[in-house]
C-alpha cells in the first residue's frame, strides 16, 4: 500500500499546524506526540518524534493519511521530505464472545519498514541510519489502540527475521504458538499479539511518543 501514496516535500500549512497543536507537547521545545489524540488529527502533518541517530538524537515528522475504511497509513519524513518509515493501521472493532471476557478487539499492523536501516529489503542507502523508528510507530498503533477503545491491543503477522525484535524488545507474543509433534499448521505462527503486561513497557520504551 505505501507504494501509492505519495508525499509532498515536507510543509506545514497554517491550519494543519493549528490543528496539531491543540494537543502537542514539547520535549526540549520540539513538538512532539505525547500527549496527542493522534486519532483526532486531520490529514497530513501531525506532529514530531524524537529517535536515535549514530551521533545522537534527531526529531522527525510524522504525516497522516487515510487509505481505507478504518486504515490509517502513518508516515515518517526528515526534514528533506524523505520517507524514513511507514506503517498502515487497520482498527478492527469485534464483539466479544460470550464465552469470553476478553475484548477481541484490535489494531492491526501491517507494512511496518523502517526504510533507513541497512541489511533490510527495504532499506534506503540514501538516507542516514535512524533507530526506534518501528518502536515509534508501534506506539503509535497502540496509541490508536487506545484511542479507539481497542484497550491498547495491537496485533501483526512479523516476518521471520523480525520475530525475535518483536518477541524480545517489544514483548509480543506468538498467538499461535507451535504444538510440538504437529504435522499440520492450523494456523501461522508469526501472528503475535501484545499481552497486557507488555502494554505498559512498550508505552514507555525508549522515553515514548
Amino acid at each position: 500500500m505505501i507504494n501509492n501514496i505519495s508525499y509532498v516535500k515536507y510543509t506545514i500549512s497554517h491550519n494543519n499546524a493549528a490543528n496539531s497543536s491543540q494537543n502537542i507537547s514539547f520535549k526540549g521545545g520540539i513538538p512532539t506526540l505525547t500527549h496527542t489524540n493522534i486519532g483526532s488529527c486531520l490529514e497530513g502533518y501531525i506532529g514530531k518524534i524524537r529517535v536515535r541517530k549514530v551521533d545522537g538524537e534527531a526529531y522527525l515528522n510524522v504525516f497522516k493519511k487515510y487509505t481505507g475504511q478504518n486504515i490509517e497509513n502513518y508516515s515518517i519524513l526528515n526534514d528533506k521530505g524523505e520517507l524514513v518509515g511507514s506503517v498502515n493501521l487497520a482498527i478492527k472493532k469485534m464483539q466479544p464472545s460470550p464465552w469470553d471476557n476478553n475484548d477481541p478487539s484490535h489494531v492491526f499492523v501491517d507494512e511496518l519498514r523502517n526504510f533507513s536501516k541497512p541489511g533490510t529489503p527495504y532499506h534506503n542507502p540514501k538516507l542516514e541510519y535512524f533507530k526506534d523508528i518501528g518502536t515509534r510507530l508501534l506506539q503509535i498503533a497502540q496509541r490508536r489502540s487506545d484511542e479507539a477503545l481497542c484497550q491498547g491491543n495491537i496485533k501483526l503477522i512479523s516476518k521471520n527475521e523480525s520475530m525475535n525484535w518483536y518477541k524480545n524488545l517489544i514483548g509480543m507474543r506468538q498467538e499461535f504458538p507451535p504444538i510440538s509433534g504437529q504435522r499440520f499448521r492450523i494456523h501461522n505462527p508469526n501472528q503475535l499479539y501484545l499481552p497486557p503486561e507488555s502494554k505498559e513497557p512498550l508505552s514507555r520504551l525508549q522515553g515514548g511518543l
